[in-house]
Parts: structure tokens; C-alpha cells; sequence
């Protein structure tokens, strides 16, 4: 064994591992039989050094070249929402909280592309609700009970970035303004019912009125009588007297 391979099983941490394999100037099939060595010893695992790895500045660096080509790339095939936005209602939430569960190890038992699969959204759609979630219970903490995590994640982000007293101000305004609107409707209703009472009222106070006669019309297709002349009383001008001899005569 070279003083190169013995330097790297004399590493203590997972960090110091990587550190070390990355300065050796070893084959990759070299390193693998010293990564195996090297767990056997220390007690480490697979994943303490995939850890380390992803933590180690290098590697960083290395995952960055092209990364937005790849997260288009990974956004796109993880599309699950068919152009529509997810509504997170109250159902949704509570399905969600019981979804989003961490192992012992602190991380997610389903990834955010799994999510997203299940509640037919998206992956950036999924990280704004875990990102809700972490400021719901850094607000109200561990023990805090579903329902009330529930009524907290129906808020905004930017209502959750103010604090936990801004949600309680913002829930005692939509509270107020309910039943403002629930005042303002029952009044409206009831003003329609005043004024049919007091019409109905004024019908009943007022006299009747007479009925009016109509007149009768004359039928249809039947002549109106022709009046009769008026003889006129002897003596009166223009009427001559019996017996009497016609202006323009002489007496025989």
C-alpha cells in the first residue's frame, strides 16, 4: 500500500475522507477499495460520505456547472399540474401535512417531484409549501396541533414573514369584515319587508272606492235612430194658420 492510500485511511471524518481523496492522485477503482476500507474501520457509512461530498466546496462548484440547464430540465419532466394552478384548501393542506413526514434522519420520506406527482403540481409549487411549513412551526413550534398548522399554512407567505402576531391581526380583520358583510346583507333584506308591511298597511286604512259606470256603447253594425222633426205651435213665425191665405195671394 502506497503512502498516498495509507494517508487516506488515516482520515477521521467523512469531510477529511473526501478532502484527501481529492489531493491523491489514485484510480477510481483505488478509491472505491478504499472507501470499503476505510468505512470497515471508522464505522462510517455510504451516505456519511455522500454527505460530505455534496458539502465539499469542490463538488459544489462542479454541481453548478450547467445546473440551470439541468433544473429546466428536471422542472419540466416533473410537471405534473397540466398548466392548472394547485388551490390549497383546507382538504389539501391536511393531506399534505400528512404527507410531508421527515425520517430519523431529518430528511423528506417522499421528494419533491413525488409530491408534486400525487397533488397533480408542480416542484416549485411543492418547495413553497414546505417553505411555509418551516416558518409555521418555527411560529408555533413543535407542539402545536394540526388544526392549527392547517389554519396557518392557508396564509400567505409574505403574511407568514411578518410574524405570528400579523396572522392573528390579519385572521381578526377577515373575522370583522365577515360579519360586517353579514350585518350589511341582513339589513338589506329586511328593508324590503318594512316597506311591503307599510304599503299593505295603507291599502287596508284607505277607503274603497265606488265603482265608476261605464257607459254603454253602441253596438256595432246597428244605425243610430234619426230623431223626429218638432212641429212647430201655431202662431209661431213661419208657420202659417189653417185657413189662412198663403203670402203672395189675393182674396177672391
Amino acid at each position: 500500500m502506497t503512502k498516498t492510500e495509507n494517508a487516506i485511511l488515516e482520515a477521521k471524518t467523512p469531510g477529511d475522507y473526501i478532502d484527501r481523496s481529492l489531493k491523491a492522485r489514485v484510480s477510481p477503482a483505488a478509491k472505491a477499495k478504499l472507501a470499503r476500507q476505510w468505512m470497515e474501520a471508522t464505522g462510517y457509512t455510504k451516505e456519511d460520505i455522500l454527505r460530505a461530498r455534496n458539502r465539499h466546496p469542490y463538488w459544489k462548484l462542479k454541481k453548478m456547472e450547467g445546473s440551470a440547464e439541468r433544473t429546466r430540465r428536471r422542472l419540466a419532466a416533473h410537471d405534473y399540474s397540466g398548466g392548472v394552478s394547485v388551490r390549497w384548501d383546507q382538504e389539501l393542506v391536511t393531506e399534505f401535512l400528512g404527507l410531508n413526514r421527515k425520517g430519523i434522519d431529518g430528511r423528506y420520506e417522499q421528494k419533491d417531484w413525488q409530491l408534486a406527482e400525487r397533488f397533480g403540481a408542480t416542484i416549485p409549487s411543492i418547495q413553497y409549501m414546505r417553505r411555509k411549513l418551516s416558518r409555521v412551526e418555527s411560529l408555533l413550534g413543535a407542539r402545536a396541533s394540526q388544526a392549527k398548522m392547517v389554519e396557518y399554512l392557508l396564509r400567505a407567505e409574505s403574511v407568514l414573514s411578518r410574524g405570528k402576531e400579523a396572522v392573528e391581526e390579519f385572521k381578526a380583520s377577515r373575522k370583522g369584515r365577515a360579519a360586517a358583510a353579514t350585518k350589511a346583507s341582513a339589513g338589506k333584506g329586511a328593508k324590503p319587508k318594512i316597506a311591503a308591511a307599510r304599503v299593505s298597511a295603507r291599502k287596508a286604512i284607505a277607503p274603497a272606492k265606488k265603482p265608476v259606470a261605464k257607459k254603454a256603447l253602441p253596438k256595432k253594425g246597428v244605425p243610430k235612430k234619426a230623431a223626429k222633426p218638432v212641429a212647430k205651435a201655431a202662431g209661431q213665425k213661419g208657420v202659417p194658420k189653417k185657413g189662412a191665405p198663403k203670402k203672395g195671394t189675393k182674396k177672391k
